[in-house]
């Protein structure tokens, strides 16, 4: 459209803004977008490795949505006291090390700023594309053992059905010529992600009710299950019938799963295209023609610039209040125990905690009447991602010990967790443990890893992991009475609230 000889740029300016948004949010968090980038880019078989695709396609939508959108609303303060809060909520849990939380945390940041600047309504107008974000964020690994579950159990029914012999025991499938792990990688979530993603896109693309888009997403989803499940299937029989020496089954099964997920596709297109779209979605707020253009576009300029400033609150803080390192480590065993013989600097046990980039640590036995405790500490005097507390590795026992039972415990009124571990000769083992952040004890790992990243934005707390455990000689009964007896002599103190 022209004026005279000039282009009429307006119906651009607000597709142009959000892009602009995305941009700056993306730079402003670039903790977040680094990590994602890794995960798209050099995670190898990644879930989310379409990631650039799903923002590039986010980006198509909103502009879609927006173009010829102009904002009419009046400022509101809501947007920007919301804006505060994530800000700070992302830096808490970028300290603490929880990625997927401060990952997570991105797109809704832009969707704040978004509010400022183009009004709710224009806002709602992209919840859609903006929502997509989630899909390339690694939000979705909680549903693999689920999933996993779920295709162990119904590839069990399949193989039943073709008359195969198999025998199921957790995750393996044992046929007469070997052995299949349906792993983490089997449970089908890149397919399940992938599914959903296409699934909202063509919702969006057609404008459709949201219970129509809700029946295309179960569509979609349902799909993409059954042709995992079907590829599974596929590769076990193959492996049945030629003695493990299928190309399958020897070389590598990735692009036939892909062909059997792009087939299922095929499938969803085919049942969704008959039904009826929804109803078309109302239009954007056209671009004004009584009105100078220029007023409407200074005022959305400055909101976006306060919201791109509030917005950077919690970046600014990162860079110009580091995480200082603690001075000491806030928990510790006497040298000497009364009534107790010890420590010795070596358990007998073989119990083995693993905690890994700990500044600290420390496991000795101490024994009493005959019978041992062995104790451990594990103390973090900073924090950082790959460095924390709480991460994938670290367990209070062996990734490989037989867990028996799990529980929790007030004890000396502190609460714990219990395990018992399975063990040698018939023998178990009770383990007790729990986290200290500075003075503060606590049960859960997720709660001591959020509160180290709050004590961070005013002090340098350690944080620090215990655990003692017994053998069940001659039952856990007694072990618990022996593990409550030594419990006290794990002291707090306050070293690890001042920093350096």
């Amino acid at each position: 459209m022209t004026e005279g000889s000039r282009v009429d740029w307006r119906p651009w300016f607000a597709p142009l803004l959000m892009s602009c948004i995305v941009l700056v949010t993306g730079l402003l968090y670039w903790p977040s977008t680094q990590s994602l980038l890794h995960e798209w880019f050099e995670t190898e078989n990644s879930a989310y490795s379409h990631g650039p695709l799903a923002v590039l396609v986010a980006l198509w939508l909103g502009t879609r949505a927006l173009r010829g959108g102009w904002p009419r609303e009046a400022g509101s303060v809501w947007p920007v006291l919301l804006l505060v809060a994530a800000s700070f909520a992302w830096l808490i849990v970028l300290r603490a090390g929880i990625q997927a939380a401060h990952q997570a945390l991105v797109p809704l940041i832009i969707a704040l700023i978004l509010w400022c600047a183009l009004g709710w309504r224009l806002t709602r107008r992209v919840a859609v594309p903006v929502g997509l974000l989630y899909s390339a964020v690694p939000v979705w690994h909680v549903a693999i053992p689920a999933l996993q579950a779920l295709t162990v159990a119904v590839v069990g029914v399949f193989l039943r059905i073709a008359g195969i012999t198999a025998y199921v025991v957790d995750d393996y499938v044992y046929i007469r010529s070997g052995a299949f792990h349906i792993e983490d990688g089997c449970a089908g979530l890149h397919y399940f992600v992938v599914a959903a993603t296409l699934a909202v896109i063509y919702g969006e693309l057609r404008r459709d009710s949201w219970r129509v888009r809700a029946a295309l997403l179960a569509l979609a989803v349902s799909c993409a299950l059954v042709g995992n499940w079907l590829r599974v299937f596929v590769i076990i029989v193959a492996g049945d019938l030629t003695n493990m020496q299928h190309h399958l089954v020897r070389v590598e099964h990735g692009n036939f799963g892909w062909a059997v997920f792009a087939a299922m596709m095929v499938v969803f297109v085919l049942i969704a295209r008959n039904w009826g779209s929804g109803d078309v979605a109302p239009a954007a707020h056209a671009v004004p023609t009584d009105e100078p253009g220029d007023l409407r576009r200074s005022g959305a300029l400055r909101a976006a610039a306060l919201a791109a400033v509030v917005s950077a609150a919690g970046p600014a803080w990162l860079v110009l209040m580091p995480v200082r390192t603690a001075s000491a480590p806030n928990i510790s065993i006497a040298a000497t125990l009364t009534g107790w013989d010890g420590p010795h600097d070596s358990c007998q046990a073989g119990w083995h905690p693993r905690y890994d980039g700990a500044d600290l640590q420390a496991q000795q036995e101490f024994a009493r009447a005959g019978r041992a405790v062995c104790a451990y500490v594990a103390t973090y005097l900073s924090q950082r991602q790959d460095k924390e507390l709480i991460g994938y590795f670290n367990l209070p026992y062996a990734r490989n010990a037989e867990l028996v039972s799990s529980a929790a415990r007030e004890v000396e009124g502190r609460a714990i967790n219990e395990v018992q571990l399975g063990g040698k000769a018939d023998v178990d083992r009770i383990v007790w443990f729990g986290y200290f952040v500075g003075a503060r004890g606590m049960r859960r790992g997720v709660e001591a890893q959020l509160a180290y990243g709050v004590a961070t934005l005013a002090a340098a707390p350690a944080s620090s992991v215990y655990a003692i455990s017994a053998d069940c000689v001659p039952d856990c009964a007694s072990a618990r009475r022996l593990l409550g007896d030594f419990l006290p002599n794990i002291r707090v103190g306050n070293a690890g609230e001042k920093g350096t």
